[in-house]
């Protein structure tokens, strides 16, 4: 049981601001030895934020980052961790990316900045239940951030409170050296 919180909290992590790609679009792994970029190339000029007033969305509405390769700088309950890289394909952010539970209510809605909140009540049908709440800002072209909030309950060691922040850089459109 304690390994399955392990996988939760780790998904958590991976779940702040990432999107799976499609079957043939390449990997959605990391690699924690990929160091930051300093100075992101230029994005393509299509937008990727879907424009709308502040107010309830789909998932399907949630800003869809660049495709391509991603680094990602994070810090987790505080403390920081190894920087990664993320291949992306395009397609809107997956707030349950990672989450090895299903989700049986989620609600999203638009910032009036563009950016998004997503809140998920999660459980895995073994007691353990889940409260997500993931959030995003940015141009989502080059650079946007995302904050995750995961509160688990009903697991052998009791409950669990994982928070993550993490600053994403567009690195281009290759994702050579993102394993796959």
């Amino acid at each position: 049981m304690r390994g399955m919180i392990m996988a939760l909290a780790m998904g958590a992590a991976a779940l702040a601001g990432c999107s799976k790609p499609a079957a043939d679009a390449g990997s959605n792994t990391t690699n924690a030895g990929t160091a930051p970029v300093a100075a992101a190339p230029a994005a393509p000029a299509a937008a990727v934020v879907t424009p709308g007033p502040p107010g309830p969305i789909t998932l399907a509405q949630l800003p869809a980052p660049t495709a391509g390769k991603w680094a990602r700088v994070s810090t987790q309950n505080g403390k920081s961790e190894p920087p990664s890289s993320k291949c992306l394909n395009g397609r809107p952010i997956d707030p349950l990316d990672g989450m090895k539970m299903p989700c049986s209510k989620m609600d999203a809605r638009r910032t009036d900045s563009g950016g998004f909140v997503v809140i998920a009540a999660c459980a895995n049908g073994a007691g353990i239940e889940a409260k997500l709440k993931l959030s995003g800002e940015g141009d989502f072209a080059r650079r946007f951030s995302t904050d995750a909030t995961l509160d688990m309950t009903g697991g052998p060691g009791g409950g669990v409170h994982i928070k993550n922040h993490s600053a994403w850089t567009y690195a281009g459109p290759s994702c050579a050296g993102v394993p796959s």
